[in-house]
């Protein structure tokens, strides 16, 4: 009898913890579009767009990916060089130092650029070093990442050629430190869909670089944005569309649309994707962060546990 309650109980234990682990997207309930995602050892750390707001890129962090709290802002006040517009912050890590990659409108001729600043650590103040990149009249959404030992950091560049070019992925190899631009810059994918394109995110995975983008209609009450992938055997390209594009959209229930993130690994390699939605009949609540699960598939394609329709619960063990 003892024996048979003992194993009750256990039972009753593992559902209790499965279930205190379940938790409703969205994990941040805040208007924190764009959102950047990085681990540092156990502990998780989030940054998103905060618009003209007086503090800049609120950070947030969590032990677990789905229960987070405020921490601090990246900025207490805009850098000089800026006259708001404050999107798309990509937080990045080399050694202990902690760099931020942000879009920002340029004060003296109103063209969005990304520029740079650099902490000593995630608990240090942020040190603004300037613009960074400028492309014609627009560059936005930095991301960076290392690809076998030299950095690269990768944005979305408007009015290249707009008679001829479309939206166009950049990409440039940056210096070992983070802090400025070598060589020139090339192309990684263009939105020849004319459909819009930006908030890539590129990771490695077997023989793959996978490159997450956002697409569709990203801010307006009608909102339609989604998630496709591109893949390629090189980071430099060229990269395949997925056939079945978009991965991820709005779902059926609560969650209108959804898009630009960042996937991050836990300390056992599961792989989550943090990135911002749009609440059906709340658009007024901004863009709040929801996160999935991802995996590769057997043909090597990623795809969300959840499925292509947003997951209305989200499930996490470290």
């Amino acid at each position: 009898m003892k024996q048979k309650l003992f194993i009750v109980l256990l039972l009753a234990v593992q559902v209790l913890s499965g279930v205190a682990q379940r938790r409703q997207n969205p994990v941040i309930k805040a208007d924190l579009p764009d959102p950047s995602v990085i681990r540092i050892g156990q502990t998780y750390y989030a940054a998103g767009t905060s618009g003209n707001a007086e503090r800049v890129y609120p950070i947030y962090e969590s032990t677990d990916l789905v229960t987070w709290t405020p921490r601090y802002t990246i900025f207490d006040r805009w850098p000089e060089w800026t006259a708001g517009a404050f999107w798309a912050p990509e937080l990045f890590c080399i050694g202990e130092k902690v760099l931020v990659y942000y879009t920002a409108r340029q004060k003296s001729d109103g063209t969005s650029c990304v520029g740079v600043a650099v902490a000593e650590n995630i608990n240090s103040p942020f040190v603004d070093k300037g613009p960074l990149v400028k492309t014609t009249n627009e560059a936005i959404d930095a991301f960076v990442l290392n690809v076998d030992g030299e950095l690269y950091i990768t944005w979305k560049a408007y009015g290249l050629d707009p008679s001829r070019r479309p939206i166009e992925l950049l990409a440039q190899r940056l210096s070992p430190d983070g802090l400025t631009l070598q060589g020139e810059p090339f192309t990684l994918l263009r939105d020849d869909e004319r459909q819009g394109m930006e908030g890539q995110c590129i990771f490695r995975e077997g023989d793959y670089y996978y490159l997450l983008y956002s697409i569709r209609d990203c801010c307006s009450p009608q909102s339609d944005y989604a998630v496709s992938v591109a893949r390629s055997k090189s980071f430099f390209g060229p990269y395949e569309k997925y056939a079945s594009n978009p991965i991820l959209t709005g779902n059926d229930e609560n969650i209108q649309s959804c898009g630009h993130g960042t996937m991050v690994r836990t300390p056992r390699g599961r792989m989550f994707y943090l990135c911002h939605s749009y609440l059906k009949g709340k658009y007024r609540q901004g863009r709040q962060p929801i996160l999935e699960e991802l995996r590769i598939d057997k043909e090597g394609w990623p795809y969300f546990v959840g499925g292509t329709k947003a997951s209305t619960w989200v499930k996490v063990k470290k």
